[in-house]
């Protein structure tokens, strides 16, 4: 009964699910690669009922759990991430919005006093003493011909990338020139008439920026390693600028001010307030580093993914980031817990283990309703390298050796794409265990690689699933990020696929149990293009996600394929993709260019 009614439930869900990432929930935190609860929703509504128990073994930041809360379902979430546990832990804590926004109060007025003038600077419209919003950072290039410096934010300040050395003409290379230290170039203070000011580094803020580097405090800074067996220490170049701790991403007046608000928010008595602040405190590491890229227009943010630091970055007031991320933590816990139904939702049983997805030794067998799982994307992120820089401050560690990723340098590199399938077949396989028969579990994954969804699809089928799926859609995320607009010259996917399987009945004969077929890559791209102007399809990664949905849910695996396949195609049959939207645009017979928002 149970298997009839979700195979005749699975054909309401659409073959594809919007959810923007723009809701107070998602943004309250970064994590990578998150998945809006509005799109999990849908999946736990179809497949559940209200009182049954999800399970998600790739938790991250909880996501899963926050969606079931929401529909008064429990939830088992387990993940290696010490990050992910505790931004979970933070969504998760309650605490009244009156007590939260008082002890931000309290916490931000103890560390301003423990920090001392290091912030202030001089107005320069009327001498007044001002505490900083901001300071604009460039980096400072050495002309290798005859050591002139080059103050790389003087040029593209002015709306140009640098050409040459102003004293010997040598061709400015940033690749090869050397660097000198850092300079603040700009400060941002609040003006008379109430609006920001901008004005030019004064003496008073570079005596205030050597005062903070020969601070004492800043041996105490927690900070943790990336050492050279890491991934992000290759692809982020850390070797090369010298980043090799977590520290090192700070500005000294910035790592001061974060460390005194450390020590205050953990003398907060109240432990649920404590966890809140706490959780604001995680949220703002990366804009209140040297990772938060300056531009002309607008900032830009920090690249959650990388360790990249940009040639102008900000050094922001971490007491503001800190006032605003605790509001925005209030919003989102008033929107999870809402007034009146806080109580009853507190009753829900959400849990948060830390475990490796093989090893579920915490679930017992066929205990669990559903599973929705979102397991990491083959070589695209690395969670436990990233994470380094938040859980030097939680003071707990992700076990990387037992990270679910397909390592593309350094020792691990041999045999990785093997290890990884091993770990998702495993994983799949407990997925099977806990897993009530006749009940789903449904897989968010993207890749840009025919050859790593091959290895998924061959994952799930060797744990014992049913491998013909009972639904696939298309997860459209709406934003994408920086990379993500370039994702017709860059290769990037930008959405994602949502498999969804069945473990069979107690004696039922598995469904689709051949063996997986390679499909023809060339014909499924060739119907795919042909079919445009009958689907609402706008950009490349849409395309080669529809492609996969039809493979898969034929029983295909295409390993040849990958996304720059469907590129070349896009181009042969007269498509282009904007560099500034990722939109495709084709020029007709008519000569006139029409958007392909068909």
């Amino acid at each position: 009964m149970i298997r009839r009614t979700l195979a005749e439930a699975a054909k309401f869900l659409p073959e594809t699910i919007t959810a923007p990432r723009t809701d107070p929930i998602y943004n309250c935190h970064s994590y990578l690669t998150k998945v809006p609860i509005a799109a999990i929703q849908p999946f736990i509504e179809t497949f559940t009922k209200p009182g049954d128990t999800i399970a998600d073994f790739f938790a991250g930041s909880g996501m899963t759990g926050l969606a079931a809360l929401t529909l008064g379902r429990n939830a088992r979430l387990s993940d290696i991430s010490a990050l992910g546990q505790h931004i979970a832990q933070g969504y998760l804590a309650q605490a009244p919005s009156i007590a939260v926004s008082q002890a931000v109060d309290q916490v931000v007025r103890d560390a301003r006093a423990k920090m001392g003038d290091l912030y202030t600077t001089t107005r320069c419209t009327d001498g007044s003493k001002q505490e900083l919003i901001r300071t604009v950072w460039s980096f400072t290039y050495v002309c290798p011909s005859c050591s002139e410096q080059l103050v790389f934010f003087e040029h593209v300040s002015r709306g140009r990338a640098p050409r040459a050395c102003s004293a010997c003409d040598s061709p400015f290379a940033r690749r090869s020139w050397g660097r000198a230290e850092d300079v603040p170039v700009e400060t941002v203070v609040i003006g008379e008439d109430g609006r920001q000011l901008t004005q030019r580094a004064s003496e008073l803020d570079k005596s205030h920026i050597r005062r903070a580097a020969e601070d004492p405090r800043l041996h105490l800074i927690p900070s943790l390693v990336i050492d050279k067996n890491r991934e992000m220490y290759s692809r982020s170049g850390l070797g090369k600028s010298g980043m090799t701790e977590t520290r090192k991403f700070f500005s000294p007046r910035n790592a001061i001010a974060l460390l005194e608000l450390w020590r205050a928010i953990n003398d907060v008595d109240d432990g649920n307030v404590r966890q809140k602040l706490r959780f604001a405190f995680t949220a703002i590491l990366p804009r209140a580093s040297k990772r938060y890229q300056w531009s002309a227009q607008r900032p830009l943010n920090a690249q959650n993914q990388t360790y990249y630091i940009a040639p102008v970055y900000y050094e922001w007031n971490v007491f503001d980031l800190f006032k605003r991320k605790a509001k925005a933590v209030m919003k989102a816990t008033e929107v999870l817990f809402p007034p009146g139904l806080a109580e009853a939702l507190s009753e829900t049983d959400i849990d948060y283990q830390i475990a490796s997805a093989d090893k579920l030794r915490h679930l017992k067998s066929e205990s669990i309703d559903y599973v929705f799982t979102d397991p990491p994307f083959g070589s695209n992120i690395f969670y436990s390298d990233m994470n380094l820089f938040h859980e030097a401050w939680i003071g707990t560690i992700t076990d990387a050796s037992a990270e679910a990723v397909v390592h593309t340098t350094g020792p691990r590199k041999k045999d990785a794409e093997k290890r990884y399938e091993q770990l998702l077949r495993t994983s799949f396989g407990e997925a099977l265990r806990v897993l009530k028969p006749g009940r789903c579990m449904s897989v968010v994954f993207g890749n840009s690689n025919g050859k790593i969804w091959g290895l998924v699809q061959r994952a799930i089928r060797d744990a014992g699933f049913n491998s013909t799926p009972m639904h696939v859609a298309i997860l459209d995320k709406g934003q994408r990020s920086i990379k993500g607009l370039n994702s017709g010259s860059e290769s990037v996917v930008t959405v994602d696929l949502v498999i969804t399987v069945r473990k069979p009945e107690k004696g039922e004969s598995k469904q689709g149990a051949h063996d997986l077929r390679a499909g023809d890559t060339a014909e499924l791209i060739s119907e795919a293009i042909t079919e445009l102007e009958a689907v609402h399809t706008t950009n490349p990664s849409q395309i080669y996600a529809r492609i996969l949905q039809k493979a898969i849910n034929k029983g295909f695996v295409l390993d040849n394929l990958h996304l720059s396949d469907v590129l070349v195609a896009l181009r042969s049959s007269g498509f282009s993709v904007d560099p500034k939207t990722g939109r495709l645009s084709r020029q007709w017979k008519d000569d006139r260019l029409r958007m392909a928002t068909i």
